[in-house]
């Protein structure tokens, strides 16, 4: 676990860690800690997840870009920004494509805002899961499976979510 830690690149895209060439693990960031900014880069290719935080307090996703290159959604990763377990999330012009499930995946978290991000080509643009307090305003979600999922799933750590806001979002093309 670690606390107090920016990881900030020169730009979305002017910044990018690759992790196709990656032969174990599942992520290709993965943190815990408190109060964390992860800004202005590019994570690519990881054979699970681009970037994971787990049971982290006060965690910033800002101005990133997270995909995969291969074609074949198949062999692509899972999810390309995902909290889990975590408080206080913010999640701001971020920018996601080609996941083999969620492009933003939210899970059995607290306080939670997501916006300004641009969504496409994933089988879920943005999903919220037994979550409490969230908002997603601002998001294009274009040309994925489905836009935006709100929902709660039996069996989690977390038995359920509540008092989610969806609203202002263009939700286009969605039905793949």
């Amino acid at each position: 676990s670690i606390n107090n830690v920016t990881i900030k690149g020169a730009g979305k895209y002017a910044t990018v860690l690759s992790f196709k060439n990656l032969s174990t693990g599942g992520e290709g960031m993965k943190i815990a800690g408190n109060h964390i900014l992860l800004q202005d880069f590019t994570v690519l290719d990881a054979p699970g997840d681009d970037i994971k935080t787990q049971k982290c307090d006060g965690i910033v996703f800002r101005n990133l870009n997270a995909s995969w290159t291969n074609s074949d959604l198949a062999k692509s990763g899972t999810y390309g920004i995902y909290p889990v377990q975590c408080k206080n999330v913010v999640v701001d012009n971020c920018e996601v494509s080609h996941s083999r499930d969620a492009g933003i995946y939210v899970g059995q978290s607290e306080n939670i805002v997501v916006k300004n991000c641009y969504v496409f080509e994933n089988v879920a643009g943005i999903e919220i899961e037994n979550s409490d307090n969230a908002e997603f305003f601002n998001n294009q979600a274009i040309n994925n499976t489905s836009g935006i999922l709100v929902f709660n799933l039996l069996g989690l750590p977390k038995a359920s979510g509540s008092n989610t806001k969806v609203y202002k979002n263009l939700i286009k093309a969605n039905n793949h």
